[in-house]
């Protein structure tokens, strides 16, 4: 099981490679076997599962009514865009373009371990999404999140 947290800015090669911090790696379980399944986030970020976290995800989607229209919109639109990818020789991995282009990731990437995934953000876009929030909401969105039951 999976626990990335904090973030790094690296560089990202014109074929797309990206180098996986080594504080990440070492919370990547041996399950996963290096390999993600990467699909475009919320808000415009890329996320990367480790492949045994994606099959808890699996779980979850394989529960959903595919007879009803709802689940089976969101299961074809959500899995549409899986691509399964390898860390290579030097732990990095290739992000295909068409996941960089929407989150307009060219030079630099943000990598944010998210406890089960990592996500992958331009870092401006990034540092826009925390600013798009003050403060004061942080502080009362965090007492609802950790107070529920």
């Amino acid at each position: 099981m999976s626990s990335f947290k904090g973030s790094e800015i690296y560089s990202i090669d014109s074929k797309g490679r990206v180098k996986i911090p080594a504080r990440m790696l070492r919370s990547l379980s041996s399950e996963a076997s290096e390999t993600f399944m990467l699909n475009m986030g919320r808000n415009g970020c890329i996320y990367a599962y480790p492949k045994d976290e994606w099959e808890e995800i699996e779980r979850k989607l394989k529960s959903l009514n595919q007879f009803a229209e709802k689940d089976i919109f969101f299961l074809r639109r959500y899995l549409m865009d899986i691509t399964e990818v390898q860390l290579d020789g030097q732990q990095r991995l290739s992000i295909p373009q068409k996941y960089l282009e929407p989150a307009k990731i060219s030079n630099e990437v943000e990598i944010l371990g998210v406890l089960d995934h990592l996500e992958f953000w331009n870092p401006q876009k990034l540092k826009d999404y925390i600013a798009s929030r003050d403060e004061k909401e942080f502080d009362e969105i965090s007492e609802e999140v950790m107070t529920r039951k």
